[in-house]
């Protein structure tokens, strides 16, 4: 590990740092819960599943929204965006520890810095979903492989194997950062006689141990998310492989706020420095410059060759996590005469932008429907829909209320804001919800939510509920809820559409 480098005028100052860092963690926390008036899509979904503690959902593994579960449970309306906040400052954490192992505390330190110039570590992060959610575990690989090279402890490669098992317990992209890993070793002279002892193949099956309830799972669904996902790419227009080739423009447009900053701070130091002075250092100022490089840029290449060599549809979002070392990557080549100037103009540059990044997040969560003259998902009244949804179900049934059924988006918002939580019967595929059955609703009932865009829209409620609809033990009654959206109390109002299905054993006798 390097030790830390003394230059004039280059004391880092870590006090302030840390108290912008802790005010930005608490910002981001606390201030979207309280501006906003709904979850984000991906949060409501999510919770909708968490709360079943299943090994598998039909899209996702199980680990990010059973832990999500959890800190809504804990920190109620504040716990999704809190753990959001959690997941970046813990990947911060883990780019600073990997980069002390690679250059000195001051490159290490203004790494992690700019490493919040990367766009998905701002704004994306309100919305907790699974590249949130990966970003800790890629960057925690990231620096056990390293550590594992350095110093060849066992200890480091069993923290590998548990990292990478739950790393495909969250998200299956995080394969592609194994793959990396695997290329590397494969590839170095230097570090392919470790495959010959034993930690890289213990890290390998612990990592197999840990997926294995999630493989059995996956068998016994009919491997249900590969064939969602190969579903919904099949419905979408356009040639993927062309579209792929555009993965990495986007990644990089995704970098342009660091960028800024530093051709901005580059620029204003320019006049400190004799430019030949400059130019006659060309060295990189990190210990492993080819493994840095392979972490940072290998797994954005690779994600873009399968898309292009399999036809696979790639989203610009799957990028979130891969960018972890992109700052220590920026400070590994910047020269070391450069620093002392443009140190205090990268720190003033990032805490420009996050200042005006957070400023933007809070006029979106408080006036993003009245500036875009819509509603988007942050601006539903969940708030009102569940209290209607519970007073609707009151006035006919003596038993909780155990399921609500609709599509994803509405029957997950009235269960993530319903003081009883129900279970959610999601629309479409009966197996997209194994956790409702026929003798569930017959047993509790449910209630069927939905929203006609159109006068002519007539929907059907999901299975199994469909086919309970002649059961005369379920007795059902309908209605509909007009709902002021907060944003614009006099512009029309939500209109919603339900009905109950309630067991003769919880009929409310009047």
């Amino acid at each position: 590990m390097h030790e830390s480098i003394s230059r004039p005028g280059s004391a880092l100052p870590l006090p302030r740092l840390l108290a912008f860092a802790l005010v930005y963690f608490l910002a981001w926390s606390t201030l979207p819960a309280l501006l906003g008036h709904s979850f984000p899509l991906d949060v409501v979904e999510s919770l909708s599943w968490g709360k079943e503690w299943q090994w598998g959902y039909y899209k996702h593994p199980p680990l990010a929204p059973i832990v999500l579960n959890i800190f809504y449970e804990g920190l109620g309306k504040f716990g999704p965006y809190a753990l959001s906040q959690l997941c970046i400052a813990l990947t911060l954490t883990l780019v600073w520890l990997t980069g002390r192992r690679m250059m000195d505390a001051q490159r290490a330190v203004l790494g992690v810095v700019l490493t919040m110039g990367v766009a998905y570590y701002n704004f994306p992060a309100i919305e907790f979903n699974h590249n949130i959610a990966q970003m800790p575990i890629w960057a925690a690989l990231g620096y056990l492989f390293v550590a594992a090279l350095q110093e060849n402890k066992l200890r480091y490669w069993i923290g590998l194997g548990v990292v990478a098992g739950l790393g495909m317990l969250t998200k299956y992209s995080i394969a592609v950062l194994l793959l990396t890993l695997g290329l590397y070793l494969l590839g170095s002279a230097q570090y392919r006689k470790v495959l010959l002892r034993p930690g890289p193949w213990l890290a390998v099956c612990l990592m197999a141990l840990i997926f294995a309830p999630h493989m059995l799972w996956l068998k016994a669904s009919q491997w249900l998310p590969f064939a969602y996902a190969s579903g919904r790419a099949l419905s979408e227009t356009g040639d993927p492989r062309l579209e792929a080739l555009g993965f990495p423009l986007t990644q990089l447009a995704a970098h342009l706020p660091l960028l800024g900053v530093l051709a901005w701070a580059w620029w204003r130091s320019r006049r400190e420095l004799l430019g030949g002075a400059v130019a006659a250092e060309r060295r990189w100022h990190a210990s492993s410059p080819s493994l840095l490089l392979v972490l940072t840029l290998l797994p954005g290449l690779i994600v873009m060759l399968l898309g292009v060599l399999l036809g696979l549809r790639l989203r610009d979002m799957w990028g979130s996590p891969m960018w972890a070392f992109s700052g220590l990557l920026v400070m590994s080549l910047l020269p070391d005469v450069r620093l002392p100037s443009l140190q205090p103009k990268l720190l003033r540059g990032l805490a420009v932008w996050l200042v005006l990044v957070s400023i933007f997040m809070v006029l979106y969560m408080s006036h993003g429907a009245q500036l875009r003259n819509r509603p988007g998902r942050v601006d539903w009244p969940a708030a009102a829909i569940a209290q209607q949804a519970e007073q609707a179900w009151g006035m006919h049934s003596t038993c909780r209320l155990d399921t609500v059924a609709g599509d994803y988006w509405l029957a997950g918002l009235l269960s993530a804001y319903s003081a009883a939580r129900p279970s959610v019967l999601i629309d479409g595929d009966p197996r997209f919800s194994p956790w409702v059955d026929v003798r569930r609703l017959k047993q509790h009932g449910a209630l069927w939510v939905w929203q006609e865009k159109t006068q002519n829209e007539h929907p059907q409620p999901p299975e199994p509920l469909k086919s309970l609809s002649r059961d005369e033990s379920l007795h059902t009654v309908e209605g509909a809820w007009k709902i002021t959206w907060p944003h614009a109390p006099s512009s029309a109002p939500l209109e919603l559409k339900w009905r109950a299905y309630v067991p003769e054993h919880c009929l409310l006798v009047k």
